[in-house]
């Protein structure tokens, strides 16, 4: 399973949640709202973290690696004090937390915090830990090689 999958199940799950109204792919999209396409909130971005490889067996045509996957949580608000965050990371935890999708493992949540840099904009930072596979696709035609007679006598090594 690539990460294009796992990004899309997530994708998938994450927009089910009651009034969310935008998953995408982290791509700093705070810091360039100016320059990237409109969204509404309240919005959700993944984000795949440096993962560390290890190769599995001897012929290393496959890999496990940890990686954490990090939800930006984001929701727009003009009050003074607003708790709706808190209810929304919450259903992020519920939906995501122990969820399992294809050859990766549990994501388990492992850090929370508290994104203060924008105004108007209250952001949550999750960090769900997991255990993925790689498999390389491996080539496997084989070609079955069948003399032609001609009437000529082929020696074996000639063929």
């Amino acid at each position: 399973m690539s990460k294009l999958t796992l990004y899309n199940s997530l994708k998938t799950d994450l927009g089910a949640i009651t009034g969310i109204k935008h998953v995408a792919l982290w791509n700093n999209q705070l810091e360039r709202e100016n320059e990237e396409n409109p969204f509404l909130y309240p919005a959700i971005f993944i984000e795949f973290m440096a993962s560390n490889y290890r190769d599995k067996g001897k012929s290393a045509v496959s890999q496990e690696y940890d990686m954490t996957v990090r939800l930006h949580v984001c929701f727009e608000s003009y009050l003074d004090v607003d708790t709706t965050i808190l209810d929304l990371t919450d259903s992020v935890w519920q939906t995501v937390h122990s969820k399992q999708y294809g050859t990766f493992g549990k994501l388990l949540r492992r850090n929370e915090e508290q994104n203060f840099d924008h105004p108007n904009v209250q952001i949550y930072i999750q960090d769900y830990a997991t255990l993925g596979n790689d498999n390389k696709n491996l080539n496997t035609t084989t070609a079955t090689l069948t003399p032609v007679l001609s009437g000529e006598i082929v020696a074996p090594n000639q063929i």
